[in-house]
């Protein structure tokens, strides 16, 4: 198959993007593809908190080593494959998350920034080519970080991850008018953590959801998944795909894993 390189994004923080990326890689992983995720929110790092486990190998450099020219992408990644029992390959980037390096990632200028993007599409090259990896996720900084334009420009397909709620919705249409518009790039919408109304099916509502962002977004729908307290209260190391895989939030993650393995980035274009 040819790679995808499929891009997080949101307008802000807790809309869940992290704990849908980490868990659709372990998902394909443990199909059987190889999978390279990355952590390109180098202002708030998150995947070393979730994969623990990583930072028990030996690990000599981070994704932000990579990204500034200190070392080969393949130096900067770790297979986790077997600490998680995959079927597949996972290849972690993690980014750096002590404090001297996020204050690093703020000092940066913009001409570093422009030999990031270069960095990133050298990366795929050597990922897809190289390595043979089937999917880059790209774990995206919130809104319109340099780092986030980055990754959305370099993606195949771009996902804004975001909730029902009126200001997470606004966020994401500012982020398609002031970016993905400018970059003329159509980004798809998930919608999180919707709350379906008691009187009508859960079927029912969820059209209705869909339709109603589709036209307050202008963008199209990639699919919509319920809020689950039990996602919400789980520990930050917790791989649902793996320790609950019957679970409902799982079983919506391998209906999305199925149609982004089926579609390619003009499939989403209006």
């Amino acid at each position: 198959m040819t790679t995808k390189t499929i891009a997080f994004h949101s307008s802000r923080g807790g809309t869940g993007k992290t704990v849908i990326a980490s868990n659709l890689a372990t998902i394909w992983a443990n199909k059987g593809f190889k999978v390279a995720l990355l952590d390109l929110d180098f202002r708030a790092p998150s995947l070393a908190g979730i994969f623990l486990k990583a930072l028990k190998k030996q690990y000599n450099f981070w994704l932000n080593d990579f990204i500034s020219g200190r070392c080969k992408i393949e130096q900067a990644l770790i297979d986790v494959a077997n600490e998680y029992e995959l079927k597949g390959k996972l290849f972690l980037g993690l980014a750096n998350p002590s404090i001297e390096a996020i204050r690093g990632t703020m000092d940066k200028s913009q001409a570093w920034e422009v030999s990031a993007v270069k960095r990133l599409f050298s990366m795929r090259n050597t990922l897809s080519k190289k390595m043979g990896v089937d999917y880059i996720i790209l774990d995206t900084s919130p809104g319109l970080q340099y780092s986030s334009i980055n990754a959305v420009v370099s993606s195949d397909i771009a996902i804004i991850v975001t909730t029902n709620d009126e200001i997470d919705l606004g966020g994401a249409k500012s982020l398609i008018k002031d970016l993905y518009v400018e970059l003329d790039k159509k980004p798809v919408v998930l919608i999180n953590k919707i709350f379906p109304e008691t009187n009508s099916s859960i079927e029912a509502e969820e059209k209705k959801i869909i339709n109603k962002i589709e036209k307050q977004l202008k963008s199209p729908v990639l699919a919509t998944i319920l809020c689950y307290c039990e996602v919400l209260k789980a520990k930050r190391t917790t791989l649902l795909a793996l320790e609950n895989p019957d679970h409902p939030f799982v079983k919506k993650l391998e209906t999305i894993a199925k149609t982004l393995f089926l579609t390619n980035k003009l499939n989403f274009e209006a």
